[in-house]
Parts: C-alpha cells; sequence; structure tokens
C-alpha cells in the first residue's frame, strides 16, 4: 500500500467500505422482509463509514494532487458506472413489466414497493461498485 496515490487509496477504501455494509445488507437479509429502516440506516452506516475511513486516508497521504490522468480515470469510471446503472434500470423496467403482464404480484401492494425499493438500490450499489472497480483498474494498468 505505501505506493498507491491518494485516489488509490480512497477508491480502495471506498469499495471496502461499500462490501463491509453492501455485504451484510443484501446476503443476510436477501430472503427476510426489508423495510424502508433498514434502507435508510445502510445508507446512513455507509456514510458514516466513508467518512472516517476518508479522514484517516487523507491524514495520512501527504501528496493529494491530482493530474489529468486522475480526472479520465475517474471519467472513465463514472462512465462504466452509468452505463451500468442505465443498463440494469432497463433490465429491471423490463423484467418488471414482464411479471407485472403476467399477473405474478401479490395483493398486497406494499410489498411490491418495497420489494422494488431493494432491488433498485441494489442496482446503484453494483453501478457504484463498478464505478470504482473501473478507476481501481485503470489506475493499476496506468503503471
Amino acid at each position: 500500500m505505501g505506493s498507491l496515490s491518494y485516489q488509490e487509496r480512497s477508491l480502495w477504501g471506498s469499495l471496502v467500505a461499500e462490501l463491509v455494509v453492501y455485504l451484510p445488507y443484501f446476503v443476510l437479509n436477501l430472503h427476510r422482509a426489508n423495510s424502508i429502516n433498514k434502507v435508510a440506516g445502510t445508507i446512513f452506516s455507509i456514510i458514516v463509514l466513508q467518512i472516517i475511513l476518508q479522514s484517516i486516508i487523507a491524514a495520512v497521504t501527504r501528496h493529494r494532487m491530482k493530474d489529468e490522468r486522475d480526472r479520465l480515470i475517474q471519467l472513465r469510471g463514472y462512465r462504466a458506472g452509468y452505463l451500468t446503472l442505465a443498463s440494469l434500470m432497463v433490465l429491471g423496467l423490463g423484467m418488471l413489466w414482464f411479471h407485472s403482464s403476467r399477473g405474478d404480484f401479490p395483493i398486497h401492494a406494499g410489498f411490491v414497493g418495497l420489494h422494488f425499493l431493494n432491488v433498485f438500490f441494489g442496482m446503484l450499489v453494483i453501478s457504484d461498485i463498478v464505478k470504482t472497480v473501473t478507476q481501481i483498474v485503470a489506475y493499476r494498468r496506468a503503471l
């Protein structure tokens, strides 16, 4: 980790925080009924963990300058994340249309809304992880 730039350390910290918070949320709660409070708690947890990790990384890293390469890598990551999110949204909307046309939804409409909240939250998480991993890979290739 000694040869990593500030941006790389920040990306690794973000990836670790995302995996620590999101994996238990999605894996342990996969077959349980989630609630708005669990989603809000997860978002709050990631915010607090990110603040703590990024503060530590900034405190121990001296050189925090950005150059043109950093900006291009950041743009590449955001492009990959956006394309992932757009693709998953189209897929999710297609599946919603498919299941609604077959009449597969239960009678309790609140369940369907909460289910799709979790599905679309998962899409956001996946696209953010794709963005971060793309940026990490780009930094590793640039060396």
